[in-house]
């Protein structure tokens, strides 16, 4: 599993498919039975496993490199990694303790306060909006931490937008100060100041094109809709907001692509090992890892005083280097 979990979920997935096929098989094979069939509580293990990766295979899977996902998505990923995370630990199950543990330390580490630029991102979706962020933070956090977020990221918005509305503003003409037709001596023109007086009660009254947006209904959570498709339909409609939203659904999740993250095949199978066939990948991998574990033994102890000292995990290093070159 620390190599490729995305494997073992498959693996798993594919042995509750067959759960009925190898039940049956093992009742009627005495060997398969007593070497390879299991228990009720093992394949107990087995759907919790599975069934605790899938998030993980799934977020993988929407956050993948191929698909050039905009950062709307982030949001909605990292909360269901995060509320898998915590109900994992809410189960209390004994067998993945050493798992966990880590495992939420990195979370909290890397990932517990959301990045407030790209959760405006999920913002900007419109089957989220506000109300959606609202409701993820109230699962994980307390009321008033809650709300502290949330103001946070409304707090954002509002600034980028404004920094947007700006740039707009700026670069429109502005209109002449002064009246061409001039006084005409009728009086008519004590009313020439009379569109100021409407723009400026205007600017007063009328909402932005945030909290136009904002106050519209949501779509459904679950409907099919390709974002930045919307929000170019939506620039006529609202042109500062849609410019702003473009720049943000842009931002890249990640500057790594997901399947490099859970794969170490790129780390065996170098450029000058190309033509290497399975046979000896397979076997650079199994030496790499039986190293790796008598070298971590090797070290244990070392630190008690009672083994090896770390002289003899440097030459169980260099020997397993010696040995990668000669199979290679």
């Amino acid at each position: 599993m620390p190599v490729r979990w995305n494997s073992t979920y498959t693996m798993l997935e594919n042995a509750l498919y067959f759960k009925d096929a190898l039940l049956w098989f093992g009742n009627r094979d005495g060997i398969f039975k007593s070497n390879f069939s299991l228990t009720h509580d093992e394949w107990e293990k087995v759907r919790i496993m599975h069934d605790f990766l899938k998030t993980f295979y799934k977020v993988t899977c929407t956050l993948s490199g191929t698909k050039y996902p905009t950062s709307n998505l982030y949001f909605q990923c990292v909360f269901l990694v995060q509320s898998c995370v915590l109900k994992a630990f809410s189960e209390g199950h004994e067998f993945m303790a050493p798992m966990l543990v880590p495992m939420k330390e990195k979370f909290d580490k890397y990932w517990a306060d959301y990045n407030v630029f790209l959760s405006c991102a999920a913002v900007l979706d419109p089957r989220c909006k506000l109300g959606f962020v609202s409701y993820c933070y109230g699962k994980l956090y307390a009321p008033d931490e809650a709300q502290r977020r949330m103001h946070e990221v409304k707090k954002t918005l509002e600034s980028l937008f404004a920094e947007y509305s700006g740039a707009a503003v700026s670069q429109t003409p502005s209109d002449g100060a002064t009246n061409s037709r001039g006084s005409r001596g009728d009086g008519s023109d004590m009313f020439d100041d009379y569109e100021s007086y409407i723009q400026s009660q205007r600017t007063n009254v009328e909402r932005s094109q945030l909290d136009l947006y904002l106050e519209e209904t949501p779509r459904k959570l679950n409907d099919e809709l390709n974002v930045l498709e919307f929000w170019s339909k939506s620039s006529m409609r609202y042109p500062e907001l849609a410019s702003m939203a473009r720049d943000i659904l842009a931002v890249p999740i990640s500057s790594v692509a997901s399947e490099q993250a859970f794969s170490m095949s790129r780390k065996v199978i170098t450029p000058n090992r190309a033509s290497l066939k399975p046979k000896t990948i397979e076997a650079l991998m199994c030496l790499q890892d039986w190293y790796r574990w008598k070298m971590s033994q090797s070290e244990e102890m070392s630190t008690t005083g009672g083994g090896p000292s770390s002289s003899h995990a440097n030459e169980l290093s260099s020997d397993s280097e010696n040995d990668e070159v000669e199979i290679a």
